[in-house]
């Protein structure tokens, strides 16, 4: 079963003491289902652009506008973006010497090819479990903020938001593995001389 917008807020609206649903039709709906749906849309986005999750961050080669000459002196070239950029990760090759102007332009004296590792918004079937576990809470908590009906329960699911949100940040991580360290010149200096001196 794929995964859906209305799964989603069916599951967050339960914890927060609503029936489940099957569907976000307006006429029946009340105006907690109104508020969630409401939500969920800038909510993705932002924890999106919030933070650099793997699985919603590509690499693409930019385009050049030859035709578009920049405003100013300041820059040589214009790139545009990838259709759904959110965020700039890093460019290849590395410069630091660029501007976005409306997200969709990108502004450099880089004059070659140009790649960009940004972060962009996933289709919804697409979110892993894992992450889709800690937005159900994001929305949740949102929710229980928003209504005063629910405050009592806000304590609670930011809490599991919290800690379902560090489990997502932990799997996602293994999607970069850091390089480990295979040289330790201090310890192995210290260890020299401490033998040395026992030996001695």
């Amino acid at each position: 079963m794929s995964l859906t917008k209305v799964a989603i807020i069916s599951n967050a609206i339960t914890l927060v003491g609503h029936k489940p649903i099957i569907t976000l039709d307006v006429d029946d709906a009340d105006d907690l289902i109104i508020s969630a749906s409401q939500a969920f849309d800038f909510l993705l986005e932002a924890s999106m652009t919030e933070n650099t999750w793997r699985f919603a961050t590509r690499i693409t080669q930019l385009t050049k506008i030859n035709q578009e000459t920049p405003l100013t002196n300041l820059w040589q070239s214009v790139y545009i973006l990838t259709p759904g950029y959110l965020k700039t990760v890093r460019l290849h090759p590395h410069n630091y010497q660029y501007e976005i102007f409306e997200n969709s332009r990108l502004y450099t004296n880089w004059t070659g090819v140009m790649h960009m590792e940004d972060v962009f918004l996933p289709d919804i079937s697409r979110l892993p479990a894992w992450f889709t576990k800690y937005f159900i809470f994001e929305i949740a908590a949102y929710l229980a903020l928003s209504n005063a009906q629910k405050a009592e329960y806000y304590n609670v699911l930011e809490s599991k938001r919290s800690h379902q949100m560090g489990l997502a940040m932990a799997v996602d991580a293994q999607n970069r593995p850091q390089n480990s360290q295979a040289s330790f010149p201090l310890l192995n200096a210290s260890q020299r001389v401490t033998g040395d001196f026992v030996g001695g």
